[in-house]
């Protein structure tokens, strides 16, 4: 028996634990209330074939609309009475699912009927994270639905100390408890330290670095890039001191026994400042001997020489920096700067070789098929992986993921399609958000994108660059254009 029950659903990333339900688990700890993590993620990557998660995985997607085939659902109905049956008998007084992501909604879906279907409910259920704020329609979100429907007691928006807390204590009413006039924690040094004691950490996909765990540092971002809509969940950039950070790796490298640990920020130096904070005190913690020096990596702003100066590179690197995800999007500068991603293919060189020079790697994120992208601007990214093949012959590029773009709601290109008459048919066709058609770049149109995106691939492949996820990105975009086809999207 617990006091609360706290559900992983996928679909997730299985290269480390997810955080947010080691952070809620650390709230229930903090308030004397006993609680299990049930990790249906990993365990249904364990339950399957390798074909079988394949299916799942592109099912898991909800605007790709995959069909299963009959054996398929079937196991995932098996596999899912089995999980609810799981957290039923543990009797506890809340259940707290976290819907990681818009592609959790349909895992959290099936969850949530089969357990309404059970009979002497002694519980109650609340439904949080970022695929709660979805909307389904023009004036509700998918948590607003869950609770209307019966499905969900509360929803919480926002940041879990501020609302999930509340609710497991009595005070069910407030900001982002049920409504979305949630409110940002000023402090982050107070956020809970995450608690992993549930997960079967070994089990994960580890990098050949080994054993790892996220580490969240600071919540919104420095940039609005055109794409993304960080800046709508968060407000205002916050971030911890560099102090309580590192003192939380150290803590963490003690309780698992690993060394590695990956950034779940948006941008691990979106500020300068707090990234020095940070490097700074691990080297105290590594120069007393009091750790080994961690492993650690994130997703990293590109930035010009002057706003990061050849020993923000050595020092990083002797902290433990070893791996960051740069969005480079593109190799035409015009574009980028569109994008309102502020730096040149000069800063680019200039950002590789310091990783060269200081042992940290790379990789390397680009996004196809912007609305804004000439044929120019696809040449310009071709002829960069050209001119920077050098970095991936010295190991300083480790690895090359393409996307293509997707119109998500109430970001700054969102916006600018509203503005500029740019047809979006995702209401009838959902197609991850791609299907979408510019009026003032007519030969772009899905199969194009699609089609550049491969051209993408075999360039880069004939160069030498290590390619990641390209299987994934072929099944989607054979399914998007099936879907088209059959739906006789116009722009197809």
């Amino acid at each position: 028996m617990v006091d609360v029950a706290i559900v992983s659903l996928p679909r997730l990333d299985l290269t480390r634990p997810v955080i947010a339900p080691a952070i809620l688990a650390s709230i229930a700890d903090n308030n004397k209330l006993t609680n299990k993590i049930f990790d249906f993620a990993m365990a249904m990557f364990e339950s399957t074939s390798k074909e079988e998660w394949e299916q799942y995985d592109l099912y898991w997607q909800i605007d790709i609309n995959h069909k299963l085939k009959d054996s398929h659902w079937q196991k995932l109905n098996d596999l899912f009475d089995n999980f609810v049956d799981q957290v039923v008998d543990t009797m506890p007084k809340f259940i707290a699912i976290s819907v990681f992501s818009h592609n959790s909604k349909l895992a959290c879906d099936l969850f949530l009927q089969k357990l309404s279907q059970r009979k002497n409910k002694s519980w109650q259920v609340i439904i949080g994270g970022q695929g709660i704020s979805i909307r389904l329609d023009d004036d509700r979100t998918y948590g607003e639905v869950c609770v209307q429907e019966g499905l969900a007691d509360f929803y919480c928006i926002g940041e879990a100390e501020t609302t999930f807390e509340k609710i497991l204590v009595g005070d069910q009413k407030g900001p982002g408890i049920n409504n979305m006039g949630w409110q940002q924690l000023d402090d982050l040094d107070l956020s809970p330290k995450p608690k992993y004691h549930d997960f079967e950490i070994a089990k994960y996909h580890h990098l050949p670095w080994g054993p790892s765990l996220w580490i969240n540092a600071s919540r919104g971002c420095v940039r609005r890039c055109d794409f993304c809509d960080i800046g709508k969940i968060w407000k205002k950039f916050r971030f911890r001191s560099g102090e309580n950070v590192a003192d939380e790796m150290h803590q963490q490298m003690i309780d698992y026994g690993l060394k590695g640990f990956h950034f779940s920020d948006a941008l691990i130096n979106g500020s300068m400042k707090q990234f020095t904070d940070l490097t700074s005190n691990l080297m105290k913690f590594v120069d007393t001997k009091f750790i080994k020096a961690p492993i650690f990596g994130g997703h990293f702003i590109i930035r010009p020489k002057h706003q990061m100066p050849p020993e923000s590179f050595e020092i990083a690197a002797k902290a433990g920096l070893n791996l960051i995800s740069v969005g480079v999007e593109t190799g035409s500068d015009t574009l980028r700067y569109a994008m309102n991603k502020k730096y040149t293919k000069e800063d680019i060189e200039y950002h590789l070789h310091h990783c060269e020079k200081n042992n940290i790697q790379n990789q390397f994120l680009l996004m196809s098929g912007h609305p804004k992208e000439t044929e120019q601007d696809h040449q310009d990214t071709l002829d960069m992986l050209k001119r920077f093949r050098r970095y991936v012959a010295t190991g300083t590029i480790v690895s090359f993921e393409v996307s293509n773009t997707a119109i998500n709601q109430d970001t700054p290109l969102a916006h600018w399609a509203f503005e500029n008459d740019i047809r979006i048919n995702n209401d009838i066709l959902k197609g991850d958000e791609k299907m979408w058609y510019n009026p003032h770049n007519p030969t772009l149109t899905l199969s194009e994108r699609f089609r550049r995106q491969i051209e993408i691939y075999e360039v880069a492949n004939q160069h030498g660059w290590p390619l990641g996820y390209v299987k994934q990105k072929l099944n989607q975009m054979e399914t998007l254009l099936i879907s088209a086809k059959q739906n006789g999207y116009q722009y197809f």
